[in-house]
């Protein structure tokens, strides 16, 4: 039978092809984590976080110093795709991504509920089909209920490329302005899906406390960098393994900083936390801290099929993928690409991602005092009161534009 491609994006494609330690800190917070405040915001406590695995796998199979990913985004591209696969095809995809048998309910809840009047967030969902190419209409219905996907149907040239690109360029605010350069032969849809977020902190940084400071990158290079500083109450936890903190915006949003101790990797402290994301979060107590964090900005843009591929997504990009319930043409997702920008400041955070994936055919005054130093590689991730981690990243040398 002959295979055919298909692409999903947080922007996804459609294609059809022939065939087939010791810790540095200050002070260490241990005890009893269970019998800790619970935090605002909430997680699955039964399963690993999708975010911190896919974190570790790609600060593991990416050389690049600085990462940035959208947990999100991948979620929201593969979630729409899900919608027609079956059998093991589907359970591997809801397994790895964390999606739950409630996918598009939840999807629909969090597209309902991601913007407020404190922070700009805002996604997009679209899906782009080759003029002539069949696809099965309940696919098409359930993914403009749940997702809102605008469909067009479309020739796959240079004049439907620029228009992909422009529609990448709105729904991010010019911050993604491409995701395509052209179609290959075999391409037959592409599912598309933004991801944009400009959040000011609740407590600015002072501008005027920002100062060249020491930043040592993964290599063991010895930086100066621009280092925001401030001393506010702030939740805070710490082990032998990393500290972390949450630095809030406005409107319920935050961003969780994440310093691993000396002589653990980015990979290694993702993967630890990600195996009881809700209990560590759970076990932060608001304290007195001083917090020292770089000025960064990071674009990135690559393939996360590998990530996927090792995070347990195996059928979906082979021969033997199920994905009866987008056409009875035979299915089979060929790759996922995803592209992002954040910026980081004193005033706050702008990000933005698009997914592609291609589917080929087939409060008291605390007691504590804390410091915390992000002066060596770090990682980080913007969550919402519900714990949905809408970006993800590694900076491991802020310097880099």
């Amino acid at each position: 039978m002959i295979k055919k491609a298909l692409y999903t994006a947080l922007i996804a494609a459609v294609a059809s092809c022939g065939t087939t330690k010791d810790s540095t800190k200050e002070t260490i917070v241990k005890g009893d984590i269970d019998n800790k405040t619970a935090s605002s915001v909430s997680a699955t406590e039964t399963e690993d976080s999708f975010w911190g695995n896919l974190l570790a796998e790609a600060c593991r199979q990416n050389s690049k110093e600085n990462i940035c990913l959208s947990p999100l985004s991948a979620q929201f591209a593969m979630a729409m795709i899900a919608n027609g696969a079956e059998g093991k095809t589907k359970q591997e995809i809801y397994d790895a991504m964390q999606l739950g048998d409630d996918a598009n309910a939840r999807c629909r809840e969090l597209l309902d509920n991601l913007e407020n009047k404190y922070c700009e967030v805002k996604t997009a969902n679209s899906i782009w089909i080759k003029e002539r190419f069949d696809v099965k209409q309940e696919f098409i219905d359930t993914n403009k209920v749940y997702f809102d996907a605008l469909v067009e149907r479309a020739e796959f040239n240079d004049e439907t490329v620029e228009r992909v690109n422009d529609w990448c360029n709105e729904n991010t605010n010019g911050k993604i302005p491409s995701i395509i350069e052209q179609f290959k032969d075999n391409d037959r849809m592409i599912l598309l899906n933004a991801l944009y977020f400009n959040g000011k902190w609740n407590k600015p940084f002072s501008e005027k406390n920002t100062t060249l400071q020491k930043f040592t990158t993964e290599k063991g290079e010895e930086l100066k960098v621009p280092m925001m500083m401030m001393r506010a109450n702030n939740p805070y936890y710490a082990d032998d393994m990393l500290a972390m903190t949450l630095k809030q915006y406005e409107g319920g949003y935050s961003m969780l900083l994440v310093l691993p101790a000396e002589g653990v990797g980015c990979d290694e402290a993702a993967e630890y936390l990600a195996k009881d994301f809700s209990t560590y979060l759970k076990a932060m107590e608001t304290c007195d801290l001083t917090l020292s964090l770089p000025k960064f900005r990071t674009d990135f843009s690559g393939s996360i099929k590998p990530l996927l591929t090792s995070l347990g997504i195996k059928r979906a990009f082979g021969s033997k993928a199920q994905f009866g319930g987008i056409s009875d043409e035979a299915l089979y997702i060929s790759d996922i690409v995803q592209k992002t920008y954040i910026n980081v400041d004193e005033t706050g955070t702008e990000a933005a991602a698009v997914t592609m994936v291609s589917v080929g055919m087939l409060s008291m005054r605390p007691q504590k005092i804390e410091i915390m130093t992000l002066d060596r590689p770090f990682f980080y991730a913007i969550i919402n009161y519900n714990n949905d981690v809408l970006f993800i990243g590694k900076v491991g040398n802020p310097a880099i534009k």
